[in-house]
């Protein structure tokens, strides 16, 4: 009868064991599928970070070339100020000797020797071909800067 109590009671710890363990296994078993979980998390977690580092590197590359297309269409401004400047200058210039030579006529003094007179409308000739030839490169650098700001705005 004592060892009938007592194979009960270690039939009773044994199953008590029994439960145990798989209560255990189970554990094991949660944890492993979280600890994949976790795992797979990471890795989801590692690709976002390294694709944002990418987009962070092109918007730097953007923001660079931006200021770089920046710095051109400031130079292709300064260029047009100074190709206005010398238009206006060289448009005032040949104004005044226009002016100088209409008025050759009209005034009593006696007439300017021909050679003068050649040498002053070779003199506007030149310069009105200055002035187009000026005017002509003032436009292609204003549509370079036009071009460099529609391609920086875009």
């Amino acid at each position: 009868a004592a060892l009938r109590a007592e194979a009960a009671a270690l039939a009773q710890r044994l199953q008590e064991l029994e439960r145990r363990h798989e209560k255990t296994c189970e554990e094991v078993f949660r944890v492993q599928r979280q600890a994949l979980f976790m795992k797979s998390e990471r890795q989801a977690a590692e690709d976002r970070l390294g694709a944002a580092q990418k987009q962070l590197e092109q918007a730097q590359d953007e923001a660079r070339r931006l200021r770089e297309l920046h710095g051109h269409a400031e130079d292709a401004a300064r260029l047009v100020r100074d190709r206005d400047r010398k238009i206006t200058e060289l448009s005032k210039e040949v104004f005044r000797l226009k002016e100088a030579l209409n008025a050759l006529p009209e005034s009593g003094a006696p007439p300017q020797p021909a050679a003068n007179t050649a040498a002053l409308q070779a003199r506007v000739r030149t310069l009105e071909e200055k002035l187009q030839e000026t005017e002509t490169r003032h436009s292609k650098v204003v549509t370079l800067y036009r071009s460099h700001l529609l391609y920086a705005v875009q």
